[in-house]
């Protein structure tokens, strides 16, 4: 197994190449809709991201031992070394996950397709995030990596 900074690293390119696919999907003339796009793509950056963020999360708290399935929240972090104190940023993250944009992509997304009507009308107010909210969602993480590269390297 990689170390958790290298998991985080992956996780992210694994969203870009994904990101880049449902761009190249929305550019072609004979495809499905954009909502169904949105609902096949999304949730499947959504678990990269995430995934990326919690081996994210593990890296910043010098995690020795990585988990098979990293965490999706600050509440899901193991318990830290003996002399091991919780880096600062973590309290930025915990406020981020209640209010911020991490608490946008930690919702879980709503299950299946709001039913199109003739017209091109939708039968449920229901909408999943698009291609513009992951690619944010991707360059805040992106971010917040690149922040923490740099902090780690310093120490």
């Amino acid at each position: 197994m990689g170390s958790a900074r290298g998991l985080a690293n992956h996780s992210l390119y694994m969203a870009r190449i994904l990101l880049q696919a449902w761009q190249s999907a929305l550019n072609a003339d004979n495809g499905p809709e954009e909502r169904v796009l949105d609902a096949a793509f999304g949730p499947a950056i959504r678990g990269h991201l995430l995934d990326g963020y919690g081996w994210f999360l593990l890296a910043m708290t010098r995690a020795t031992t990585l988990p098979r399935v990293p965490p999706h929240h600050t509440e899901q972090l193991p318990q830290l070394g003996e002399g091991i104190s919780e880096p600062g940023e973590v309290g930025e993250y915990r406020r981020l996950e209640q209010e911020g944009w991490l608490a946008q992509l930690q919702a879980p997304p709503p299950l299946g397709l709001a039913r199109s009507l003739p017209g091109g009308t939708l039968a449920s107010s229901h909408s999943v995030p698009g291609i513009a909210t992951y690619q944010q969602w991707w360059e805040q993480l992106d971010g917040l990596f690149q922040r923490m590269a740099d902090c780690m390297d310093e120490y």
